[in-house]
């Protein structure tokens, strides 16, 4: 994600641009290629529904996507972590093709409940084995984006972004109308993967379940606020070995500042 950004900011050299990853992917993939040039600016979560989600107590292979499965090796090292393809990985785990498959407690959890008739067992990633993953669906922007008069329009986006999760958290039925009438007219599909329960009910939950997520985010007078303590000490595990690391390293702290 950060690269694609890099790259459309390359070619569209007068373009605002911005991205959403998760911190535990967003850290290590920047410090790796500084030359990506992007910045933390606000966040929709901030603890990672990052987890491992099983049907069974005992796990001793476990399908992870491509990009974290050095994350599962580090927090499960007694497990045989594989690289598993993303869109059949509920599959995966109810057919028994892995014991446990990296999941969101926010999506695969419920759908794998409604597959399977019972809830499904799981180990939330933040803090187990001393893990800490920091923020979620973070958003981050190309450093260009921040100078100038871009920056006003990324205070711009993120207004509209937390009033439209404002909106929600008020009325969630009303949020899964309008996010289904949008994928019709925009003739989105489920990305061919087995992630979602086709169902009103799923859907509810699984937009309830991430307004509880985007509460937390609440400080001073706004959602979608990072807290730089919190930051650092995510980022701090996440470059584990790494040489000291600056404070705040990969985070603009002044854009989305509560009052």
């Amino acid at each position: 994600e950060q690269q694609r950004v890099r790259n459309h900011q390359d070619i569209n050299p007068t373009s605002t641009c911005v991205g959403s990853v998760e911190q535990n992917i967003f850290i290590p993939t920047l410090y790796k290629n500084p030359n990506l040039k992007v910045k933390a600016i606000a966040s929709m979560f901030r603890r990672s529904p990052l987890c491992l989600a099983s049907i069974k107590h005992d796990v001793t292979t476990i399908g992870a996507h491509e990009d974290t499965v050095w994350l599962f090796e580090r927090i499960f090292p007694d497990a045989q972590v594989m690289s598993s393809p993303r869109g059949t990985k509920v599959t995966d785990v109810t057919d028994g093709t892995y014991d446990g498959i990296q999941a969101y407690s926010t999506t695969e959890v419920p759908t794998i409940r409604r597959q399977v008739g019972a809830q499904p067992v799981v180990t939330m990633l933040e803090d187990f084995n001393g893990a800490k993953l920091g923020y979620s669906q973070m958003i981050f922007a190309s450093e260009e984006s921040l100078d100038d008069d871009r920056r006003e329009v990324l205070s711009q986006f993120l207004q509209a972004t937390f009033r439209g999760w404002e909106n929600v958290i008020r009325d969630p039925q009303e949020g899964v109308r309008k996010v289904e009438e949008a994928r019709k007219m925009l003739k989105l599909d489920d990305e061919h993967n087995d992630h979602w329960h086709q169902s009103f009910d799923f859907h509810m939950e699984m937009l309830q379940l991430c307004n509880d997520q985007v509460k937390e985010t609440f400080e001073g007078d706004r959602l979608g606020v990072i807290n730089p303590v919190r930051w650092n000490e995510a980022t701090r595990w996440l470059l584990d070995g790494a040489p000291q690391m600056e404070s705040n390293y990969g985070l603009d702290t002044e854009l989305w500042r509560p009052a």
